[in-house]
């Protein structure tokens, strides 16, 4: 077993610094280590003792396994380089340096050649790194190319040596999948698994081997995609530990109260990660969220097609069902499918896409709904630009659109069927289908049922309903789309008073 408490080795805080971002929502767990250390605030320029990090890494993985020790493997290169600088990195310069022609690219042997000579110099420049950030090693560091015992043509055996557990593995794993990822040539992408057989734990260190295999990448993909869908992997299976150490914790709520607030509020970090960003290339005059869950996750979420894509502007509103754990992994799963079926075809129809989304449900809960009463699913409205014109094209499955017309001085309620997408998608009817024609300077506001069925006033309890909210939404024409839904916010929390939140809250408002 490998001996930790005895060694002198001195690892840089740059090591530690994404362990802890990842820690930071487990405010006493994360701070718990750092104070076992007499650490007040972690400095990357400092060096501290390997057990820090050993410690760090223990608590990532005693709470999310594998699948936490891969996200912090991802985002500690972010540690050491930043995207501005990285082409002015000594690894870039050299690797840019290798001709990669299309006669290379022909030639098998030569192919063979190139890859060998980049993996070369990309294990050399890494193990400068590794060595740099590390002091007084008792064990020899650094990063190895090896051929496969396969001897199949572009396939490779990386070996790590690192001061940490063989179970550990997976950090090493993430931080090689970021490096190659940005590093390896465009169009060619990549296969990365531990090898079990040879990675071991020696006492003085361990040796992780890794088999790699280079291959050309799919015509219909590039290395963003590439790299957005490795993070987007990461965080669902990140999410999924999470809520599945939730559910573990909720049995036993009594016991492990604390715990299973942790791990919520961790969940919500990260579902409130996936939440879009807007940029002004996606063509909004302006817009503004409002995103506020009943409980700390919710099964309220937005969506907005990438600014990078080549297909029109499409967003979501979606309110799944329940709310908490449950809304929340029913969330995940129809964002993460929007995001899947607009990066496989960025000219993804509306109908297509919520025949995705039903085939999502439909595998994930099909066999669920036989047995139960519960009906999974989600209520959304999809909205998607027309290119080239003043006109939207509208999803509508059980949210509903205002649009108020400002040439006109008119609201236009554009009601919803009050049915949603299922986990049986072919008994649900047909998505409907309209059109908006809009002006300059027209607005939209889309809200979910948190906002129209809150229960509250003063003789008798009543919901907020659609009149108020209209009132409301046509009183704030003068106002910024922030203004407007803060007024929208403020009627309905001075109308609950003292009753309960009854259901997550989601508000979009658009200037066109």
């Amino acid at each position: 077993m490998i001996n930790l408490i005895d060694s002198p080795i001195k690892v840089s805080g740059a090591f530690f610094a994404a362990a802890v971002e990842t820690l930071k929502e487990f405010n006493h767990l994360g701070q718990a280590v750092l104070d076992k250390h007499q650490i007040d605030t972690l400095d990357r320029s400092v060096y501290y003792p390997n057990q820090l990090r050993f410690d760090l890494f223990q608590a990532v993985y005693e709470r999310f396994g594998d699948a936490g020790l891969e996200w912090v493997g991802l985002e500690s290169p972010r540690q050491f380089i930043s995207a501005d600088d990285l082409q002015n990195s000594p690894m870039w310069i050299r690797l840019s340096a290798i001709e990669l022609s299309p006669q290379v690219q022909k030639d098998p042997q030569e192919l063979e050649r190139y890859f060998l000579h980049f993996l070369e110099i990309y294990c050399e420049e890494i193990s400068k790194i590794l060595i740099a950030s590390t002091k007084d090693a008792d064990y020899p560091v650094g990063q190895f190319l090896h051929k496969h015992p396969s001897g199949l043509p572009l396939h490779y055996l990386v070996q790590v040596n690192s001061k940490l557990p063989r179970t550990y593995a997976r950090w090493t794993l993430g931080t090689l999948q970021f490096n190659l990822r940005i590093h390896l040539p465009e169009g060619w992408d990549f296969k990365l698994t531990l090898n079990p057989e040879l990675t071991r734990e020696l006492t003085s260190h361990s040796e992780y081997f890794f088999n790699l295999d280079i291959l050309p990448m799919a015509p219909d993909q590039n290395r963003a995609y590439c790299t957005l869908k490795d993070r987007l992997d990461c965080r669902e299976a990140l999410l999924k530990a999470a809520l599945n150490q939730t559910f573990k914790q909720e049995q036993a709520l009594k016991r492990v109260h604390e715990k299973t607030m942790e791990s919520i509020r961790y969940a919500a970090a990260v579902q409130k990660n996936q939440l879009p960003q807007v940029s002004p290339r996606h063509g909004f005059k302006d817009l503004a969220v409002r995103w506020e869950p009943k409980d700390t996750i919710g099964g309220d979420t937005w969506w907005l097609s990438s600014e990078d894509s080549s297909g029109p502007v499409t967003l979501a509103v979606i309110d799944c069902t329940g709310h908490g754990v449950p809304g929340a992994m029913t969330a995940m799963l129809v964002s993460n499918a929007l995001t899947r079926l607009f990066a496989e075809n960025p000219l993804c129809t509306l109908e297509s896409a919520t025949a995705g989304i039903g085939e999502a449900l439909s595998q994930s809960f099909g066999s669920f709904d036989k047995n139960s009463d519960v009906a999974n699913g989600c209520d959304l409205v999809l909205i998607q630009q027309v290119p080239q014109s003043n006109q939207l094209r509208l999803g509508l499955a059980g949210i509903d659109v205002m649009h108020y017309r400002r040439a006109q001085k008119k609201l236009d309620w554009i009601e919803s069927p009050r049915n949603g997408i299922s986990a049986n998608p072919s008994r649900d009817p047909p998505l409907q289908i309209q059109y908006l024609e809009y002006g300059r300077g027209d607005r939209l506001l889309i809200c979910t049922d948190g906002l129209t069925d809150q229960v509250g006033g003063l003789e008798r309890l009543r919901s907020f309903g659609y009149g108020r909210t209209k009132a409301v939404f046509e009183a704030t024409q003068g106002k910024t789309v922030d203004e407007a839904l803060s007024a929208l916010v403020d009627a309905v929390e001075a109308w609950r008073g003292l009753n309960d939140r009854r259901d997550d809250l989601t508000l979009v408002c658009i200037d066109l």
